[in-house]
């Protein structure tokens, strides 16, 4: 997606899942660059409006296997370790050994 800078206003793209990408700039003065956050969407009647909220969103696996990010703190998930472990537990599927 590209993004253009206008002073303080920023056109980005939209992929067709409602996926957008906020500039490097922005993220940046607001504190969300170290990694994923929580924004907060409101409608109003000037357009939508995307605002911080808390702390960032930890990344966390779920009993399938999928690694998500999840809005509730789990201190007992190390999120390295779980990529780690998915990681290894694909290359011993490839292997034959599960």
């Amino acid at each position: 997606m590209r993004c253009h800078s206008y002073g303080m206003s920023y056109t980005i793209g939209m992929d067709a899942a409602g996926r957008v990408v906020l500039p490097k700039a922005v993220r940046e003065r607001y504190g969300l660059a170290d990694g994923p956050h929580q924004l907060e969407v409101s409608d109003t009647a000037d357009g939508i409006v995307l605002r911080p909220k808390g702390e960032p969103v930890p990344l966390v696996r779920t009993a399938s296997g999928w690694l998500v990010f999840q809005s509730g703190v789990d201190e007992s998930i190390d999120p390295v370790a779980a990529i780690d472990e998915m990681r290894a537990q694909r290359s011993r599927v490839i292997r034959g050994e599960e």
